[in-house]
């Protein structure tokens, strides 16, 4: 899917893929926001003598991050992977798979022995009541937890501040992260001993982890090929 580059992917998603138990989102814009917490107070007195106040500040490390997507939803097909590899667990005509007599053959769509990995169509309501549904799902639930937003961007230098094409110098595609370049305690990384995210050097690297905070969609007679959305992503360490 070349003409997607914002994805929302699941707790169940496929390492190194992209494509595999994810929504893709056609992103009409991406705002991302920063905003640090740093602690200050006026220090009394203290422009007494020199005329100058001071004010000191503590820098703790402390960030909220958010990301906001607007764009529309169409029609698409999106590929799903479950832990249930036989069939009688996709029949919806029996309430126990147990009673169930559906057979590979018979699946529409295919479930792949090879692979397990099923392609469906959906319209464009199906999808945003997916992503609706899946909002509101927990953690507990790794095929419903939308914990990473995948929005990538053009790249030229790499995590060690090489072209990544050193012949022509063009730029590939990278999710956009928080991490900094270099090694632990190298570069960028220089103080920064633990807990370090690498900087992502291939489209399929992680993305941001962290939660949806809202999705609204909009539904109108007017726009009937498609569903403008807007939704509200939170960088976070989910527990």
């Amino acid at each position: 899917m070349t003409d997607y580059y914002v994805y929302l992917r699941l707790g169940a998603s496929k390492e190194d893929d992209v494509l595999v138990n994810t929504v893709p989102l056609r992103a009409t814009s991406v705002s991302i926001s920063t905003t640090k917490t740093v602690p200050s107070f006026d220090v009394p007195l203290s422009g007494l003598f020199s005329g100058e106040s001071r004010t000191l500040a503590f820098n703790m490390g402390m960030a909220s991050k958010a990301i906001s997507v607007q764009g529309f939803i169409t029609d698409m097909s999106i590929i799903r992977k479950f832990e249930e590899t036989e069939p009688r667990h996709y029949d919806s005509s029996v309430e126990d798979p147990d009673d169930s007599t559906l057979t590979r053959s018979q699946m529409s769509p295919a479930l792949p022995s090879s692979s397990n990995e099923m392609t469906v169509e959906m319209t464009k309501e199906e999808i945003a009541q997916l992503i609706h549904s899946n909002t509101d799902g927990t953690t507990a639930q790794t095929f419903q937890n939308m914990n990473e937003l995948i929005v990538l961007i053009d790249s030229k230098v790499d995590s060690r501040y090489q072209y990544r094409d050193k012949t022509n110098r063009t730029s590939s595609l990278i999710p956009f992260t928080y991490s900094a370049r270099g090694a632990r305690n190298r570069l960028d990384n220089r103080g920064a001993l633990l807990f370090l995210s690498d900087f992502p050097d291939s489209s399929t690297a992680t993305g941001l982890k962290g939660f949806v905070r809202s999705f609204s969609c909009d539904f109108s007679a007017e726009e009937p090929s498609e569903i403008s959305f807007q939704l509200e992503f939170e960088v976070a360490t989910t527990v």
